[in-house]
């Protein structure tokens, strides 16, 4: 071990402070760190050569720019000691802690002190230190564990909370500045991306999406933030002529945040000492709805998904996908539907055949002209809005009848009957027992007739109960919102077919031959939930209103 004297040490005072490990108190400021350092030195008689400041970085690692310096400095012979404030400032991982005091600084002839910790490697006093710094290490390490687990116990409850705690809003949204956990919307931005969804919906590529940005000159998220004056970095270098990427749209496209919803927690670094991330499973993301202002209507962002779903390669000379791409399924093999073309007398025309025909792999061709097709779909889309609306408006004039003509009053008036019956039957059976204990009747006597009410009253219960479900049921149908209606009533005066307006109505369309085909619509379920129960309400208002004549 190297020998020193005290007028020959050049010393490197070392400072850090984290943001990250909870070194936050006033004693452990920069400042006060300093000072500490340069009384020391100077009452015994250390120069001090050079001060280095790690200002906000962890002690879990030693990538730290200034130490990294001071240790370039310790190779080139400019310092030979080296002094910090106590042992945690040197670094909070305790092997690599150890392994600086036991094998680095030794190797390289470094001395090194610890003020508050009473240690300086010129003066060990055996074997006491060999114990007691190790400890301290290791003390310093489980604290820096502890606190990283506090502060990500603490972040989790604020993501449980629907607190954004991200750096940054992601684009179409700014840090609220009255509260920083919250999002306002940043309407020059959001409008580019209710833009983006509207060409979505229209049928563009993400590709195409991208650049028709560009060729409006509209600056990408990253430069939109820099030119807003965030201090922004991220992995992505956008060159000296930015521009919109494929991935970029389709970041948007497949944000939750824009409905609404915060969804947080996507990765998670590995450990206390591992500053990586890695990825987390999506059923451990937290997701928080409703915490923010939506840009784009849940029911868009959902058609999107759609869409993105579908099989909606662009045609090289196509700006656009075709209106009907993605959405045509063989109605025996069940595969996709193919767009071909042919030329007769000059004139190009345009017919759709089965994937499965097309490859030789079985099945038949379904040949359909693609206007003949065009038509059918439009004739079922024009009729099924028309069942829609009428059905709306049997339920809407429903919703405004008062409840006794909702047959309310008589399920009403069912369970009044109820309750008396259950009151009569459980009179009859204390009666019965009272006149057995008379002895009026026999306890035989008393076990057969206690039976049979038993069974009257239990049966009077359960019609009871099913009374209070269908009157339960009559109340919450009364007013009930059906906001996917309003894709419909949107359409209502449909004359022809588009991308947007197929995407927002139909799931899917199944083709069995040139004459036959099946259009599956979106909420197809709802619809017929909703069918059934205006005939059954429009029935019973029908009768309710005849016998009242």
């Amino acid at each position: 071990m190297s020998v020193y004297k005290s007028n020959s040490a050049k010393a490197g005072s070392y400072s850090r402070l984290s943001r990250e490990d909870g070194d936050k108190l006033e004693s452990d400021s920069i400042r006060n760190q300093r000072d500490l350092i340069s009384d020391y030195a100077a009452r015994k008689g250390i120069s001090i050569a050079e001060e280095y400041i790690d200002d906000g970085y962890s002690g879990t690692t030693f990538d730290r720019p200034a130490f990294q310096r001071m240790m370039e400095d310790v190779k080139k012979k400019k310092i030979n000691c080296i002094i910090v404030k106590d042992l945690s400032r040197l670094g909070r991982n305790y092997i690599e802690t150890g392994r600086y005091l036991e094998q680095i600084f030794p190797f390289l002839g470094v001395r090194f002190i610890a003020i508050n910790d009473h240690y300086d490697s010129m003066n060990q006093s055996g074997d006491a230190d060999q114990i007691i710094i190790p400890f301290k290490n290791l003390i310093n390490d489980a604290y820096c564990r502890d606190i990283s687990i506090k502060i990500r116990s603490q972040l989790d409850v604020k993501r449980k909370n629907g607190k954004f705690i991200g750096s940054f809003a992601a684009y179409g949204y700014l840090k609220d500045p009255e509260d920083r956990n919250h999002l306002i919307i940043d309407e020059v931005a959001a409008e580019i991306v209710r833009t983006i969804y509207g060409l979505k919906l229209n049928g563009y590529s993400a590709q195409r999406i991208a650049a028709r940005l560009d060729e409006m000159k509209v600056l990408p998220p990253l430069e939109y933030k820099r030119m807003c004056g965030l201090n922004f970095n991220s992995g992505f270098r956008s060159g000296i002529s930015p521009h919109w990427s494929v991935m970029t749209v389709n970041r948007i496209l497949h944000n939750e945040l824009y409905i609404g919803t915060l969804v947080q927690g996507k990765n998670r670094k590995i450990n206390y000492k591992v500053k990586e991330s890695r990825p987390v499973n999506e059923d451990e993301w937290i997701r928080v709805e409703d915490t923010h202002d939506a840009i784009v209507p849940p029911a868009v962002f959902d058609t999107v998904q759609r869409l993105t779903a579908l099989d909606t390669r662009t045609a090289p000379d196509e700006g656009s996908v075709y209106i009907l791409s993605g959405f045509l399924r063989c109605g025996d093999c069940g595969q996709n539907m193919v767009r071909r073309s042919a030329t007769k007398k000059g004139k190009k025309y345009y017919y759709y055949h089965c994937s499965t025909f097309k490859r030789g792999d079985g099945c038949s061709s379904h040949n359909i002209s693609e206007e003949k097709l065009m038509k059918m779909v439009l004739e079922v889309v024009q009729k099924q809005i028309g069942l829609v609306l009428e059905a709306d408006e049997i339920l809407s004039e429903i919703d405004r009848l008062p409840q006794e003509r909702l047959g309310v009053k008589t399920v009403t008036a069912q369970l009044i009957s109820l309750d008396k019956e259950i009151q009569r039957y459980m009179d009859l059976k204390a009666k019965v027992y009272q006149d057995m204990l008379d002895g009026v009747v026999t306890r035989e006597e008393f076990k057969d007739i206690n039976a049979r009410f038993t069974v009257k009253l239990d049966a009077a219960k359960k019609a009871k109960a099913e009374g209070e479900k269908k009157r339960d049921a009559l109340l919450s149908r009364k007013g009930s919102l059906r906001p996917w209606v309003e894709h419909f009533k949107e359409y209502r005066n449909v004359a022809e077919l588009s991308r947007k307006r197929m995407a927002s109505l139909i799931d899917s369309i199944v083709v069995y031959d040139s004459n036959t085909v099946e259009v599956h619509f979106c909420y197809e379920d709802e619809i017929q939930e909703m069918f059934e129960w205006a005939a059954e309400l429009g029935a019973k208002e029908s009768t309710e209103r005849r016998m009242a004549i």
